[in-house]
């Protein structure tokens, strides 16, 4: 642990143990009436609900094996599409963070709160420009009492991007003592990552009145490189080193700026030589083994929580989190070049004695990788009061102030000085122009037709400079509630009702060196100083009717004002829970949603890489793709049903849903390839290089497509109580029925049980579920989870990936005061993926699809938490 990151530590766990403020309970009532996500109304128990959720408490994380919210979500079965493995090609600047994507509607569909709360969206978007909370910044693992999974459309109830559900972690309030938990895990297949995790979390009640948490979190996890499985398959840059030549002199009809020809020592210096169309030919270069699949990463996590009584009726909160992640990866010895430099006749040993172009990259074969930094930093701070008026209405008023701020560093070629070194003039004290002589003292050629050449290493601090990027995103929430328990009398009861407003302010900011906003660079090209916000103001109800005793009738509605950026938007839901018997309980939905542009969507600059076709030749490469924001787009609609129900008979206890999302006006980036092949020739939207080549392509954020699902939520557990301890089998899984796509040009196609690779959808398996047991006896637990992801089809080469089937097993033993008098030991060991099953072979760079494989193989993993 570094040293600054050891001095936060200590200095926020000190300032935890000064905020020892008296705390309340609001009064002792018969039936204890508590918060539920999904509604703003207290209920009684909280599997009484008319919505469908899904409840995860602080043990189940730990019986799963999870060492993170990370793998909680790689666990859920309603998540489909989450960019949570840190691939270098899917993942561009959002590495080191987590999202969760809720029916695989995407990742800005599904609403994160932190204690009911809105939490700040990332700073950096995905490469579709998708905005999300990074659920790697919000709380310790250890200050989690559960996490509740609305899977329901909730923007009545919440506002935006409410539209798939709604994930609501909630911070534990009950904690007397001290808890520290020790964690190693390690991968047992080849390579060496490996990861260290210390959690600490302390909570008391002050007097008779108050109740303080304080937690801290520190992970240390190493790397995996591709290079260290044995299931990668190459991944091909036409555009490597040894490289290509484009040769003017053999230009013909089909090759107007000239034949592209491989380097004559291809194969010798280490490349692939292959044949592309019209007669072309590339050097190829072997990417994949360079690919980080998991990064480097040092996270510090702290939060605050603390509660106290204002009198008999008010009582008043405040929590306060922070979360820094430094994150390193490794990436190819260089990026490509994508602007086609010129050799000219005069160097030296430029073997075609006439004006050429490179096509290829400084470093290939056989040179070290190199390093991308970034950094992402979350700080959260919320206060308010909640207070009862009599017994039967409650109140709330609070403020949420968030940023999550990022440090973009990753390396490229800078495109001039690269030029400059090819014409003989590299070198930082080489002064070009200035009666300077190429390739004479401090001027030095780079030779791009022997990789080995000693002067290209001379060269590499001028022709390699740091992209530098900083960017930040804020929210401001101020919220008022008032709620009825008792509105007014029916036969069945009293009718409840809750009234709200809410107003958020949310902003982005980006700025960069004058290098990357100049577009200096060969293959991240650049990005540019962006900067916006928008004020959202909302009022909302919420209306519970008791229609019969075993009928009750909710209904809710909620009204958001955009401003000129998204306009405004009314969104109604309507449920319904029946008490068909006293073990018997039916529910059903109907709502709609919506989700506004994002601020990045509206007024952003994304350049980032992309995988091309050029139609022309036929070669496929890396090159730039740059989007910009539209103030014009639109919201994103849904409607969602559902119906469902629960079934309690002695020890067996079972729910089932039926759920359809209708979702329109999909917000996303144009396709790139797309583009490519419909306007090939067109300079607005595909930019070439004077060699021919895609520098740039110029995409648009658009209102374009649809996404209608459908499917089948279910979950069976049986307790079983025997001799030798209780075993618990548990059942838990999602079945989709329909994931149809509709494009702009108003084609439907079936997007289910498909990779989607090239569409607004997600890779789709048909079913995810897991079965588990659970043996429990006196100090001793044991855990088996099968978890299973059907197969599905890469709709691109249509080819069958096949399902990814793994299991996991743990042992726990609570060893009580056995070690130390006042002090309470747990030891857990266990294993996940204990076959070592490698994710399913797709025909894409990597080898694997990492929005649903795991590429982590075999990890071992001992636990030690002490209570005290």
């Amino acid at each position: 642990m570094s040293y600054c990151k050891s001095a936060r530590l200590i200095g926020w766990l000190f300032t935890g143990s000064l905020l020892y403020l008296p705390a309340i309970g609001l009064g002792a009532q018969d039936i204890e009436k508590i918060s539920v996500t999904g509604t703003r109304l207290k209920r009684s128990i909280q599997s009484d609900s008319p919505i469908p959720i899904a409840s995860i408490d602080a043990k189940a994380l730990s019986t799963i094996g999870a060492n993170d919210v990370r793998d909680l979500i790689e666990t859920l079965p309603f998540n489909a599409g989450a960019q949570n493995n840190s691939d270098n090609l899917t993942q561009n600047f959002t590495v080191g963070t987590s999202n969760i994507n809720l029916r695989g509607l995407g990742v800005s569909s599904t609403l994160v709160l932190l204690n009911g709360r809105r939490q700040v969206v990332s700073a950096v978007v995905t490469d579709q420009g998708a905005s999300f909370v990074d659920t790697a910044s919000l709380i310790p693992t250890l200050a989690i009492q559960r996490v509740e999974i609305l899977k329901d459309g909730a923007s009545a109830i919440y506002g935006s991007d409410a539209v798939a559900g709604v994930v609501n972690f909630i911070s534990r309030d009950d904690l007397n003592g001290s808890e520290m938990q020790y964690e190693y895990r390690k991968r047992m297949s080849d390579g060496s990552q490996d990861e260290t995790k210390v959690d600490f979390v302390f909570g008391s009640d002050t007097g008779n009145s108050g109740h303080v948490l304080v937690a801290a979190s520190y992970l240390e996890r190493s790397s995996l490189v591709l290079s260290e499985v044995d299931w990668v398959q190459p991944a091909f840059s036409s555009f490597g080193n040894p490289g290509s030549f484009v040769v003017p002199s053999l230009a013909s009809d089909d090759n107007p700026d000239g034949l592209t020809v491989a380097d004559p020592n291809c194969v010798q210096n280490g490349g692939s030589v292959s044949q592309g169309s019209n007669g072309n030919s590339f050097c190829l270069f072997d990417f994949a083994p360079q690919i980080t699949a998991v990064p480097n990463e040092d996270r510090l996590q702290l939060y605050i929580h603390t509660q106290w009584v204002w009198n008999d009726d008010t009582k008043l909160w405040f929590e306060a989190g922070f979360a820094d992640n430094d994150v390193s990866r490794e990436v190819s010895p260089s990026f490509p070049v994508l602007n086609a430099p010129s050799v000219l006749a005069s160097h030296s040993n430029n073997i075609y004695n006439e004006d050429i172009f490179f096509r290829g990259r400084p470093f290939g074969v056989g040179k070290p990788t190199e390093i991308n930094f970034y950094s992402h930093q979350t700080t959260r701070v919320a206060f308010g009061i909640d207070g009862a008026i009599d017994t039967d209405k409650f109140w709330q008023v609070s403020y949420v102030n968030a940023k999550n701020e990022a440090f973009l560093n990753p390396k490229d070629v800078i495109a001039d000085n690269f030029q400059s070194a090819l014409l003989g003039f590299g070198g930082i004290h080489c002064r070009q122009g200035l009666g300077a002589v190429a390739g004479a003292g401090e001027c030095l050629y780079f030779n791009p037709f022997d990789p080995q050449a000693s002067a290209n290493e001379q060269l590499r601090d001028y022709i390699i400079g740091d992209y530098i990027g900083n960017v930040e995103s804020e929210m401001q929430v101020v919220e008022g509630i008032i709620a009825f328990d008792e509105l007014f009398e029916m036969d069945a009861g009293f009718a409840a009702m809750a009234f709200g407003m809410q107003y958020r302010k949310e902003s982005i900011r980006s700025v960069y060196d004058a290098l990357t906003q100049q577009d200096r660079f060969a293959f991240l090209i650049g990005n540019q100083n962006v900067e916006g916000d928008r004020d959202v103001k909302a009022v909302f109800t919420e209306l519970r009717l008791p229609i019969f005793e075993q009928l009750e009738l909710g209904l809710a509605l909620r009204y958001e004002d955009y401003g000129d950026l998204g306009g405004d938007t009314t969104d109604p839901k309507v449920s319904m829970l029946w008490h068909a018997a006293s073990n018997l309980s039916v529910r059903g939905s109907y709502s709609t949603s919506f989700r506004a542009p994002s601020v990045h969507q509206l007024k952003g600059v994304q350049t980032n890489f992309a995988n091309i076709t050029d139609p022309r030749d036929g070669s496929t490469t890396f090159g730039g793709n740059r989007t910009v924001g539209d103030p014009d787009l639109v919201p994103e609609t849904s409607t969602a049903l559902n119906i469902g129900g629960t079934l309690n008979v002695n020890q067996f206890d079972m729910d089932i849903d039926y759920w359809r999302f209708s979702f329109k006006e999909v917000l996303t980036r144009e396709s790139h390839q797309a583009v490519v092949n419909a306007f090939a020739d067109d300079p607005e939207r595909v930019i070439r290089t004077s060699a021919g080549t895609i520098s740039i392509v110029n995409t648009r954020f658009i209102n374009a497509e649809a996404i209608d699902t459908s499917g089948i939520d279910f979950n069976a557990m049986y307790q079983w109580d025997t001799r030798f301890g209780r075993l618990t089998p548990q059942l838990w899984g999602s079945y989709i029925l329909e994931y149809d796509l509709t494009d702009n040009a108003g084609v439907v196609s079936d997007g289910l049980g498909k990779l989607n690779r090239n569409t607004v959808g997600n890779p789709t398996p048909r079913l995810k579920g897991s079965f588990g047991i659970n043996w429990l006896f006196e100090a001793h637990s044991a855990n088996v989870f099968f978890r299973h992801v059907a197969s599905y089809e890469n709709d691109v080469t249509l080819e069958k990936i096949s399902s990814f089937n793994t299991l996991d097993v743990q042992y726990e033993v609570d060893m009580g005061e056995l070690i130390k008098a006042g002090v309470n030991t747990n030891i857990t060991v266990g294993v996940v993926n204990v076959t070592d099953k490698a994710p399913p072979f797709v025909d894409i760079a990597g080898s694997y699809d990492p929005r649903t494989g795991d590429p982590r193989g075999r990890r071992a993993y001992i636990k030690l938490k002490v209570e005290f």
